[in-house]
């Protein structure tokens, strides 16, 4: 069968561009455009001719051409990292120009292939208007100003210490404005933070950064799965746009004395902006975090080791691995299990043996048998035997129903039911909407702003809380929406819940596992958005075992610490590839030790020789390090020794919105990116070159001293510090009294319960 393709707007992929789209998707009037046309099979199809009539007036037919090979082209500005990838199906790519219509004008176009009419698009004329802008801005109260932007009455910036607005353009069809662009004054040496966590670098400043929530698989660059509409400026002020749509700011990259906003509207044709201003970047910092959403403090055992990868797929080997750090007296706190379930319904024991229940019925533990043969013989007294132990099960979830092919009566039963009832998002005709993404595709996504949908969902998990008594999800995914025109149950379309989707389906897990456990239960998430702090903890992703990814990470970790998220972490040494080298890895632990959440894990491996586990105990083996279990042992028993610092720090970070983790070079933009303050009094340097064993560091202005030998610096000037694999440099303020928990020696290092009950105070 012979298939003729153009889809104007393609897959929607934020990034990439298919052969059989419209490129730009969205051209201005008069601005020429591609129509990518795919025809399949290959050498089938003779002639394309793509026909026009601008209103009602017939355009000369404009003939395709076929190429020899495709390459794809990208929107401008919308990345740095679009990756220029050929199609290899078999298939012909054909590409017209034609030019889009005048503003307000309509342009209806048509594919004719061999003779054969395909069906009609059409098109508006859209462009850029400027338009006067009033000097009117409204103060919420100290330091906080509100500027509502729409055609008919647009207020601009005339408050001392903000960026002055020098123009307001708007992307009109004539009728209505679709977007606006607001353009400001830029000092050449203003520096730009924030805007969610970023992988490319902490100073944004001459960059394109778009508000898109993204799943990229490693190497994230500018791309992101936890974006925020908040930029915070070296010059005392900040702003949130108070929008979930796109948007795209351009700081001083087009011209180096302004900055830009680019942000979608929606049918209201208006934006709201809410300025910070305050000498103070945590402060800032503070108030923006607790205005979208007060963060929430997690449980104490939230912040021990967490211990996780993705080959322990049975009860056995989770057992052994459990085993293997009470050998090793390597304490842990967490356990996560990614591949507990059946991967088809994900809320049901690999192996469980049960009798399949309607659709609309949610299953109990009592209902499951499980063989003893089978990879999970007895879940329950595995929980037990963890808890019995002071560690914390968190089981893996995503937001997808997923599709299969083999029969499966339990998820037959769902998947019938889910469409009956309607609980996924839709596509504008009514129909489900099909995740786009490759992960899942094909699949349903729930719709999580369906109350009865939400109900539903979550009471097929509900045994493993009420039960079982597990302790949180590690809830991945939320990137899976693409498409503007989607729809969701309570109104909204998919461009005003891309970017929402984390937040919302993270929330609906959130107080559904507390209600269960009565407030001690916790969320790890990937993707995010502003006033997912409410939502605790979040990490960071996919990362590469290499030292440029981890100097990524801390760089992801301290801009997502700007944006409002106090609670992160990532995976000590990477998480996929060949694993890190001995040194990777403990410069990777002694980072960890001083950041919200320290946690180990590995992407899944076939199960091949050798494991690819970040086990400590795999590492020495693998690497050939002989101290390696013996380094990660005193990092972890470092960190309990500060535990009562650690929980003392985490309740001013719930309390005020200010980060745990804060880069220094909010204070000195000449600093590194990856030098930061722990909590209020410490102040770490991670090593993140290889072959280091002394590195040259600049202190901060006061008076320092060094965490472990209680050598005095004045700040303000640099020195040499000796950098062993087994140390890094960490600095208290002076007259700190710093609590910790001491074992039987009183040194760092000593083996000490979780507690955050201090033994000592550590004058300095």
């Amino acid at each position: 069968m012979t298939e003729v393709i153009h889809i104007p707007l393609g897959q929607e992929h934020p990034y990439e561009q298919g052969p059989e789209e419209r490129f730009p998707r969205h051209p201005l009037s008069g601005e020429p455009f591609t129509v990518g046309i795919v025809t399949r099979p290959p050498d089938v199809v003779k002639k394309v001719v793509v026909h026009s009539q601008l209103d009602d007036q017939s355009q000369t037919p404009v003939p395709a051409q076929r190429l020899d090979h495709w390459q794809p082209e990208f929107e401008h500005g919308v990345g740095v990292e679009l990756l220029a990838r050929r199609v290899h199906i078999e298939q012909d790519v054909w590409q017209a120009q034609l030019t889009a219509p005048p503003l307000g004008a309509k342009l209806t176009y048509w594919v004719e292939a061999d003779g054969v009419k395909g069906p009609q698009h059409e098109m508006i004329g859209v462009a850029w208007q400027s338009a006067p802008a009033s000097s009117e801005v409204h103060p919420l109260e100290t330091g906080l100003w509100e500027m509502n932007i729409a055609p008919d009455g647009i207020a601009c910036s005339t408050i001392g210490g903000l960026p002055d607005l020098q123009k307001v353009e708007w992307l009109t069809d004539g009728v209505k404005a679709r977007r606006v662009r607001l353009t400001f004054n830029c000092p050449p040496d203003e520096a730009f933070f924030g805007l969610g966590e970023r992988y490319n670098a902490l100073n944004q400043r001459g960059q394109v950064m778009d508000v898109r929530c993204y799943e990229q698989y490693k190497t994230q660059g500018k791309r992101t799965y936890m974006p925020m509409p908040f930029l915070l400026s070296s010059n005392g002020y900040a702003v949130y746009v108070e929008s979930a749509r796109w948007m795209q700011f351009d700081l001083a990259a087009s011209a180096p004395d302004r900055w830009t906003l680019d942000a979608e509207l929606g049918p209201d044709e208006k934006l709201r902006l809410v300025w910070f201003q305050n000498s103070d970047p945590l402060e800032i910092i503070g108030r923006f975090s607790r205005l979208t959403g007060q963060p929430v403090l997690p449980p104490l055992w939230a912040f021990g080791l967490w211990m996780s990868a993705n080959e322990w797929n049975s009860q056995k080997r989770v057992l052994h691995e459990v085993a293997q750090t009470e050998l090793h007296e390597i304490d842990a706190s967490v356990l996560v299990i990614e591949a507990w379930s059946d991967e088809t319904t994900f809320y049901i024991w690999n192996d469980a043996a049960y009798q399949a229940v309607p659709g609309d019925q949610a299953l109990s533990y009592s209902d499951f048998t499980f063989p003893p043969e089978g990879k999970w013989p007895n879940p329950q007294a595995m929980v037990d035997t963890l808890h019995e132990k002071d560690i914390h099960l968190i089981l893996w979830q995503i937001p997808a129903l997923k599709k299969i092919d083999a029969p499966h009566p339990q998820h037959d039963h769902d998947w019938a039911y889910f469409e009956q009832q309607g609980f996924g998002v839709r596509e504008a005709d009514g129909s489900l909407y099909k995740i786009r993404p490759f992960w899942f595709r094909n699949g349903y996504l729930w719709d999580v702003t369906n109350p009865a949908g939400i109900q539903w969902w979550l009471n097929k998990r509900a045994y493993l809380l009420d039960e079982l008594g597990i302790d949180g999800f590690k809830t991945d995914g939320g990137e899976h929406l693409w498409g503007a025109a989607t729809r969701f149950f309570d109104g909204r379309g998919g461009d005003e819940l891309w970017n929402l989707y984390p937040l919302l389906y993270t929330k609906a897990y959130y107080e559904f596992a507390n209600q269960k456990r009565n407030g001690d239960a916790l969320l790890f998430s990937r993707a995010g958005f502003a006033g997912s702090q409410a939502f605790p903890a979040h990490w960071a992703g996919d990362e590469n075992s290499t030292w440029e990814a981890f100097r990524a990470s801390i760089v992801a970790g301290l801009s997502a610490g700007i944006s409002g998220i106090p609670f992160w972490s990532w995976d000590i040494g990477g998480f996929s590839g060949e694993l890190p080298s001995a040194e990777l890895y403990l410069r990777g632990t002694a980072m960890a030790t001083f950041c919200p959440i320290m946690q180990y894990h590995a992407e899944y491996n076939s199960h091949r020789v050798p494991s690819r586990d970040r086990t400590p105990w795999n590492m020495q083996e693998q690497t050939g390090h002989p101290r390696l279990i013996e380094i990660f042992r005193y990092f972890n028993n470092v960190r309990r020794n500060l535990m009562p610092y650690i929980w003392q720090e985490a309740q001013w970070s719930a309390e005020t919105g200010q980060p745990m983790m804060r880069a220094l070079r909010l204070w000195d933009t000449t600093q590194s990116d990856y030098a930061y303050y722990f909590g209020r009094d410490l102040l770490v340097y991670p090593v993140v070159q290889p072959d280091m064993s002394e590195m040259l560091i600049e202190l901060p202005e006061g008076q320092w001293v060094d965490l472990w030998t209680h050598q005095p610096y004045q700040g303000g000037r640099s020195y040499v510090i000796a950098t062993p694999v087994d140390s890094i440099p960490v600095f208290v303020r002076a007259g700190v009294k710093l609590p910790v928990v001491w074992g039987e020696h009183g040194t760092w290092g000593d083996r000490v319960p979780l507690t955050n009950t201090p033994t000592d105070r550590l004058e300095f």
